[in-house]
């Protein structure tokens, strides 16, 4: 039974550790391409599974390694739970990059969580840690970060402007610069159209024509939307048109030279772009906002050159995509209900699938654990029995040692015949175990009985000590053995315990080791123990005969 069990949980250890294994590995890949690739990353973190019974230092990098490629790839983080303990695991730890970035990982989870106070917190003290670790790289970065915060969420433009010079103080870049002439802008500083220029500037060094077309379209907005210099946003607007890389994008561009030249009263020139824009964007999906747009500029146009208007056809427009909306999102809601319906009959099914292999696994345990205990059940009552066997053979042959001389004819019993062979010795023992009484009283036939009341003595069903009287003993064996109890006891008395005296008495009288195990209702393995006992006692040899060395003068 305990092979079994010893077998159960190797197994269960192996296989424990093969999983760690794999974990391990994958973690330490992910952790060593998240800071170049945060896609693969994602894909290695999938490949864990239950990531939950990870050991505690796995599972706080898995939460971390998750938050920071969740972060990379602009996901949400609001199901990053993991970065908080995590966030005070690293920041105690000696990994400075990861220190620093527990800052902006926990500030950001703190975000979709809408903790905003909290999050800017977290942000300040992350930038005392990157002075105080003199990261300038961390430093801008969560600098940056916090500017936009402050024009995003708080809208406190002066805070962000102060936030985004100290972060150009820094280390000067076309994106601190486009931040910060967006928030110079939207405060009425004059000094946006300065850092929007030198954004550009810095961009087109680098040859970057995405985020050139970027810039320069939200610079045309600004100078139209803010500034007023219309006649500036049409020459950015312009260049942008002949840079744009699709269609849309020199769409939305019309749309913003249209707002120019109207606000500069070029109604020609106003309505030449906004048709422009109108073929563009009619070989593109519809969208409400710029269907809009062009249909209030539209407006604007003719209001202006007619002082009349009509909104009819935008009116329609906006109905026919409120009852799309209608219908996609009654759509949506069956879908979910549906979704929602079948997520729960999976849950159900899995929770009962998951039952019945418990039920399985447990039965196959109970037959496992059955079947094991009946066979080692069996096994050691039949080792009982060949014990119990090996014992009434042992008891039989002291037996017929002991009345060898009674049995054969024409022998006498001469007392000192068997002093010479150690029968009389044998026989006064057995007599007192009751073995010579059973077999003069019990017919032949009845061996059965005799074997029954031989196996009560040899299962320890009846005490030895209360069938051997050794007072009676140890003068038959002085008197046999040239007093040898007596010797015995003289010179090794005080050293030797009875048992030990007893058993050098048998060892005396030729009692081979499993018949003293039967005699003395002891183990042969305490025999062997007490043999060692005694040579330790004596001072002897581990090879040296006990009797040997008690007799000798």
């Amino acid at each position: 039974m305990k092979k079994l069990l010893y077998l159960f949980i190797v197994s269960g250890i192996l296989l424990c550790a093969c999983r760690h294994t794999d974990s391990t590995a994958l973690l330490r890949q992910a952790d060593a391409v998240v800071y170049g690739n945060a896609d693969s990353a994602m894909k290695l973190l999938s490949l864990i599974k239950n990531p939950e019974r990870l050991p505690f230092e796995e599972k706080m990098l898995y939460g971390w390694l998750r938050t920071f490629a969740h972060n990379v790839r602009g996901a949400s983080m609001a199901e990053d739970s993991l970065i908080l303990p995590a966030f005070h695991y690293f920041v105690a730890g000696p990994d400075t990059v990861k220190m620093l970035n527990s800052f902006v990982l926990k500030s950001k989870y703190l975000y979709w969580q809408k903790k905003h106070k909290e999050a800017m917190a977290v942000l300040d003290s992350g930038i005392a840690a990157a002075t105080a670790c003199r990261d300038t790289y961390l430093m801008v970065n969560m600098l940056s970060e916090k500017a936009n915060r402050y024009v995003y969420v708080e809208k406190d433009y002066k805070k962000a402007i102060e936030a985004h010079l100290r972060a150009i103080a820094i280390r000067e870049d076309e994106g601190l610069c486009y931040s910060l002439g967006i928030a110079m802008g939207l405060q009425g500083n004059d000094s946006a159209s300065y850092y929007m220029d030198r954004s550009i500037e810095l961009v087109e060094k680098k040859k970057d024509t995405t985020r050139l077309v970027h810039y320069l379209r939200n610079y045309a907005q600004l100078l139209s939307y803010i500034s007023s210099d219309y006649k500036k946003a049409a020459e950015v607007s312009k260049r942008l048109r002949s840079l744009a890389p699709d269609g849309g994008q020199v769409a939305m561009t019309d749309l913003v030279l249209t707002e120019c030249f109207l606000k500069m009263g070029e109604l020609d020139s106003a309505q030449y772009y906004l048709d422009q824009g109108r073929a563009l964007l009619a070989r593109r999906e519809k969208l409400l906002s710029t269907e809009n747009m062009m249909t209030y500029y539209q407006g604007l146009i003719d209001y202006t050159r007619h002082r009349t208007f009509d909104f009819l056809k935008v009116m329609r427009y906006n109905d026919s995509v409120h009852n799309a909306l209608y219908a996609l999102q009654s759509t949506i809601q069956r879908k979910d209900e549906s979704k929602e319906s079948l997520s729960n009959a999976n849950l159900q099914l899995t929770v009962e699938r998951q039952e019945a292999q418990l039920t399985l696994l447990a039965c196959l345990l109970l037959l496992v654990v059955t079947g094991g205990g009946a066979f080692f059940y069996i096994r050691a009552r039949r080792h009982r029995l060949i014990e119990a066997e090996e014992r009434i053979e042992t008891l039989n042959r002291l037996l017929a040692d002991a009345t060898k001389g009674d049995s054969e004819p024409g022998t006498t019993g001469n007392v000192n015949q068997e002093v010479e062979d150690g029968q009389f010795f044998r026989k006064i023992l057995l007599q007192q175990l009751g073995i010579i009484r059973l077999v003069a009283t019990q017919p032949t036939s009845q061996n059965q009985d005799l074997l029954r009341r031989i196996s009560g003595i040899t299962n320890r069903e009846l005490p030895v000590e209360s069938l051997l009287v050794w007072e009676d003993l140890y003068p038959v064996i002085d008197r046999i053995y040239d007093g040898f109890y007596t010797q015995m006891n003289r010179r090794f008395g005080s050293v030797l315990i009875d048992k030990e005296q007893q058993l050098c008495c048998l060892l005396c009288a030729e009692f081979s080791t499993k018949e003293i195990s039967v005699v003395t209702q002891q183990s042969i393995p305490t025999i062997y123990q007490r043999k060692t006992n005694i040579r330790k006692k004596l001072g002897m040899g581990e090879k040296e005969d006990i009797v040997s060395f008690i007799l000798e003068k």
